[in-house]
């Protein structure tokens, strides 16, 4: 078994039932595919997915789909983040 940390972010926060940070175990092997399901973050919220501090979402923003296939390992931080309020255009990046 792995032990994967999960943080989400901004419109994603109501999924944490109660908290914006948790852990949890998963078996040996499994993709980030697998735990997007584990979490039940719709897919089409996601703006943002951050594997130890590196984007793997394909392109940028809601419809460009996310590395589903990269293998977690045991300590990894998936961050997830909705559209940052307040910047340019709502959901574009803040430079």
């Amino acid at each position: 078994m792995i032990q994967v940390e999960v943080r989400l972010f901004n419109s994603l926060c109501k999924y944490g039932n109660g908290g914006n940070r948790f852990r949890f175990k998963l078996p040996k092997g499994t993709t980030v595919g697998a735990a997007l399901r584990h979490i039940d973050v719709p897919e089409k919220e996601i703006f943002l997915l951050m594997h130890n501090g590196k984007n793997i979402m394909r392109g940028f923003g809601f419809e460009s789909g996310i590395e589903t296939e990269r293998i977690l390992k045991d300590g990894d931080i998936l961050a997830f983040s909705g559209p940052v309020p307040f910047s340019r255009g709502y959901g574009s990046p803040v430079v």
